[in-house]
């Protein structure tokens, strides 16, 4: 505990001087006589042995002097009880003992100004209370008492929800403790397969070293050994007639010539060719990128957030687990989307009334809506005809592809219009659109156009001044079938799905085509079957929704086919017509259902979370969704296509 050095003043400058309070003293006195009950000293005669204590009198006698003072005239009403009457029944010392007024020492307690809500004696009356509303304590305890009862019920009926919520508390610890032990047990036990794989890896390509080594050392020793004898005899040689040209005689000289042409012969012809040729031995290291992806890929986190609720409220959470969550509880980001797993089962109903937005626990208060009233399509402000993509530059500005109007509508952070993007008819010219499907905007502030019945892309600024286009209709490498939808990354790198062509292209900021994802030349698991919605995350992850079959892709920035998730159908985890996919900052992956007209949430393993949303025109609900980002506010942006607006959760 920490230490206080503060100052606080006494009432009325002395301890003395505080106000008694009987039942505290009561208690006191008690204590004391359990704990000197045995050794108490008789208040008559002065022995040893009390055994009684007079409440009146406030002493306490011996069995003897007890039955004395029974007997006497002014002290034959007091209450005399055992001591240990007295510590078994505190109540008896309360009711008992006479209380004297503190203004009137002499004068007991019996009367109650209810004027000032005091117990007051008699000689109280007579002075200050003369005026005042007095009746006998006697008369108006009982109601009091009764009021004081109600009122401590009332306390003590919170005791069991209290308990409750502390038992549930309680569970939340245990539990969250459990949880975290489990975690460091499953990363412990991870990292050390990990490790293990890494050794056993190390401890391979060692072997492989040394192998190498070795065969081609011993190539090398054995032909450095065979030209070692070969130069060892040539040396022998050359030596023995530079001896006989000096030493010998001209008839030495003569008798051994033809012996000495032949041997230098020999050696002269000696084969000098190594023979061996070197093998280099050269690592060639793994991208470091690759490695720095899989680390980070090692494990995340789904944790459950929540603010701090009522007991009350908690308690009526905990107690209705298992039913249908409907209740109104705190706005959430969908940021925060693991915490759907507690409300994600069955068929949840949004309702609202006349003029009041949808709240609900797990997406957050105020669906807003943009667009002409009652789900109508229009070609004024603000008003779309079959919107299909947005993108929100770093302002918060809303970039909402209207397809069959043939432009891209600039809304502020507000939702207010502020202008169009595109000449605002159908055409293939400068700066004209043909139903474009999707939009994005890069770091520079250029806005790009998935002008898709142009098979193209168009670029403006973001006030709408035309740049120019990427890319033609055609199949090679560059071009464009129906392309649908794009996403930009931090670094400005387009990825652009290639519908058509059953791909998706990557370009650098330039426009340059870099290269080809989900293409034919994968393997069949990893080829794209009419690709649709794209996002890339922060390590660099691309994640493509494929139409037929349904399912979710992933991918390596490199092109590389890493896996994919969810299979075709209605129920949970199940994907029909999977229009768009984006990914949070928490690694949760939010896919919008065209044909199942609904937001479905996995985790960053591609493990089902939960949904949101089904077929319908009221707020919060959808008709063949198209798109879905994340604002600046963390808040998820639906593009309800066919009910002709833009849902901002």
């Amino acid at each position: 505990s920490t230490q206080s050095t503060g100052e606080v003043a006494l009432i009325n400058g002395d301890v003395k001087n505080f106000p008694k309070h009987n039942m505290i003293e009561n208690l006191i006195r008690i204590l004391t006589l359990n704990k000197e009950k045995d050794s108490k000293v008789c208040d008559g005669c002065g022995n040893r042995g009390a055994e009684f204590w007079c409440v009146e009198a406030e002493e306490a006698y011996c069995k003897d002097c007890k039955s004395i003072y029974s007997s006497l005239k002014y002290t034959k009403d007091h209450h005399i009880f055992n001591f240990d009457e007295l510590i078994k029944d505190r109540s008896l010392q309360a009711n008992h003992r006479i209380q004297f007024c503190m203004k009137h020492p002499a004068e007991t307690l019996r009367l109650y100004c209810e004027t000032t809500n005091e117990c007051i004696c008699r000689d109280c009356t007579l002075g200050e209370y003369k005026n005042m509303k007095v009746k006998p304590i006697s008369e108006i305890i009982g109601g009091h008492r009764d009021n004081v009862k109600v009122a401590l019920d009332a306390v003590q009926s919170k005791l069991k929800p209290l308990n409750q919520s502390i038992a549930i508390l309680k569970d939340e610890e245990h539990e969250m403790k459990e949880q975290a032990r489990k975690a460091q047990a499953e990363i412990k036990t991870m990292v050390e397969r990990v490790i293990k794989a890494v050794k056993d890896r190390e401890q391979h390509l060692l072997n492989t070293v040394e192998q190498m080594k070795q065969a081609s050392v011993s190539q090398l020793e054995s032909k450095r050994e065979e030209l070692t004898v070969a130069m060892q005899s040539t040396k022998a040689g050359c030596d023995f007639v530079s001896n006989l040209l000096n030493d010998g005689s001209d008839v030495d000289v003569l008798t051994m010539e033809a012996q000495i042409y032949e041997r230098m012969e020999e050696l002269k012809n000696v084969d000098l060719d190594i023979g061996v040729k070197r093998k280099n031995i050269e690592f060639q290291k793994v991208n470091e990128t690759i490695i720095t992806t899989f680390i980070d890929g090692l494990g995340k986190f789904v944790v459950e957030t929540y603010n701090a609720q009522p007991i009350k409220e908690m308690r009526e959470r905990v107690g209705t687990r298992g039913s249908k969550n409907t209740s109104h509880g705190r706005p959430i980001s969908p940021g925060e989307f693991s915490t759907l797993r507690s409300a994600v089962d069955g068929e949840e109903q949004h309702t609202a009334a006349a003029g009041e937005s949808v709240t609900d626990y797990y997406v957050g208060k105020g669906v807003r809506a943009i667009g002409a009233p009652n789900c109508k399509s229009g070609t004024g402000v603000a008003e779309f005809k079959k919107p299909m993509g947005i993108s929100f530059d770093k302002s918060g500005n809303m970039f909402v592809a209207d397809t069959e109007n043939n432009r891209v509508q600039v809304l502020k952070k507000t939702g207010t219009y502020s202008h169009v993007v595109g000449a605002g008819k159908q055409g293939s010219g400068k700066g004209e659109l043909n139903n474009p499907t999707d939009t994005a905007v890069d770091s520079q502030g250029f806005l790009y156009v998935v002008d898709s019945g142009n098979s193209r892309l168009s670029v403006f600024t973001t006030q709408g001044k035309f740049v120019r286009t990427i890319g033609s209709e055609g199949k090679a490498e560059g071009q464009f079938m129906n392309p649908r939808k794009m996403c930009i990354t931090k670094d400005n790198y387009l990825i652009v799905s290639d519908s058509d062509n059953n791909r998706v292209q990557i370009f650098d900021s330039r426009g340059n085509f870099l290269r080809v994802v989900g293409g034919a030349d994968n393997a069949p698991e990893g080829q794209l079957h009419q690709p649709v919605g794209v996002t890339c995350d922060s390590h660099g992850l691309i994640y493509v929704t494929q139409m037929k079959p349904a399912a979710i892709k992933v991918y390596a920035f490199d092109g590389g086919y890493i896996g994919k998730f969810g299979n075709e159908g209605k129920g949970k985890g199940e994907l029909l017509g999977p229009s768009d996919v984006t990914v949070d900052s928490q690694g949760g992956i939010i896919v919008s259902e065209w044909g199942n007209c609904r937001i479905s949430i996995f985790d960053e393993r591609g493990h089902y979370h939960g949904k949101y949303g089904k077929r319908g025109k009221k707020y919060g609900e959808f008709d063949g969704p198209c798109c879905v980002e994340l604002n600046q506010e963390g808040r998820l942006v639906v593009v309800d296509t066919w009910n002709h607006r833009i849902q901002i959760l």
